[in-house]
């Protein structure tokens, strides 16, 4: 016998090679797979196996995955709704039952918290909150058909929320909680630009940039370089947000690229400017803007403002240095508003 064959038939002999049992890994070693996962791949993970799936689900191990900021870009509802997601630098779909119809879609984001999603229908007046991770949605009493600028949460927990919607061309806002019939009317001194509870006090901030809390006694925190009251092209963007650390931060567009922040100093109960928020970033739109901390996520830099420019394209404002940088040009054809975007943390729950 040759020694060739001789080989061969000493390769042919050899057991097979063992197939690894992926489905049986242990569950710590699952655990850490999910923490370094984003929602989409998430969903798609505890699909691939029963066994992955019972670990999903399973609350006495740390098995929740990562969660990023995403930006919802403007889009035909009827076709989904489109997110982009910085860390991971790509694009998600996720269709929407209840904002599409066979006749198109009327229903227009107006605001986003904790998962949840503010849809309004202008032509009907009607308002929904809705989960496009879970698909959990809830109908909201209906508003009117005056036009919308934004909605916030002003409180929500497992059990409960309350809704605080506010307009682009009049005093005030209107607020409800879940079970009510109808909405209940604030009235205010100015229009207001955003509406936020910090610390169990209601805090806003009209379009001249003026901070107010709605407390007793009230206070009032004006901007220095505020327009006159009759120059409405001059008035500038302005928005509350609170940090995870428990801050006050107001943010305020200075230009199309520069931004100035501000912080409660809950001591001196002032607001004092600063180029420093740490190991946290901004993001920033019309309709939505929060605070998220930026040090393990992939792409994400500290201590910048992220926002859409006129270009549409998503930058990122370093507050120490000054300067702009991009960070995606994204494809929004056929969308010419800067105020068509809003940012979104997506949640499970």
């Amino acid at each position: 016998m040759s020694a060739k064959v001789s080989r061969l038939l000493e390769v042919n002999s050899r057991p097979p090679a063992r197939m690894a049992d992926w489905a049986n890994l242990q569950t710590d070693v699952v655990g850490t797979i999910i923490g370094k996962l984003g929602i989409p791949d998430y969903i798609r993970f505890r699909a691939v196996c029963t066994s992955w799936n019972r670990v999903c689900a399973c609350r006495d191990v740390s098995n929740d995955p990562r969660v990023d900021p995403w930006l919802m870009l403007p889009t035909n509802m009827v076709d989904g709704a489109k997110f982009f997601s910085i860390p991971e630098r790509k694009n998600e779909t996720i269709r929407i039952l209840s904002t599409a119809t066979i006749f198109g879609s009327m229903w227009t984001p107006v605001g986003s918290s904790h998962g949840w999603l503010v849809f309004f229908n202008p032509n009907q007046g009607t308002i929904q909150l809705v989960n496009p991770i879970s698909s959990a949605q809830f109908q909201l009493p209906p508003l009117g058909r005056e036009r919308v600028s934004k909605a916030v949460f002003l409180d929500i927990s497992e059990t409960n929320f309350t809704v605080a919607v506010i307009y682009g061309n009049r005093k005030g806002y209107k607020v409800t909680r879940k079970g009510s019939k109808g909405w209940s009317f604030v009235d205010s001194k100015c229009i207001l630009m955003d509406v936020l509870k910090h610390r169990r006090q209601l805090y806003t901030i009209d379009i001249y940039g003026t901070v107010e809390v709605w407390a007793e006694p009230p206070r009032a925190w004006p901007d220095e370089d505020a327009p006159l009251p009759n120059h409405y092209a001059q008035r500038k963007f302005n928005c509350l947000v609170e940090t995870p650390a428990g801050d006050l931060v107001k943010v305020k567009r200075q230009s199309r690229n520069t931004f100035e922040v501000w912080i409660l100093n809950r001591e001196t109960s002032s607001f004092e400017r600063t180029d420093d928020i740490g190991e946290f970033g901004l993001f920033v739109s019309h309709h939505s803007s929060f605070c998220f901390p930026a040090k393990d996520h992939r792409n994400l830099k500290a201590n910048c403002i992220y926002f859409i420019d006129s270009y549409k394209n998503l930058c990122a404002f370093n507050l120490e240095h000054g300067t702009k940088e991009l960070v995606e040009a994204l494809d929004t054809a056929g969308h010419s508003l800067e105020d068509s975007f809003l940012w979104f943390i997506p949640s499970l729950k």
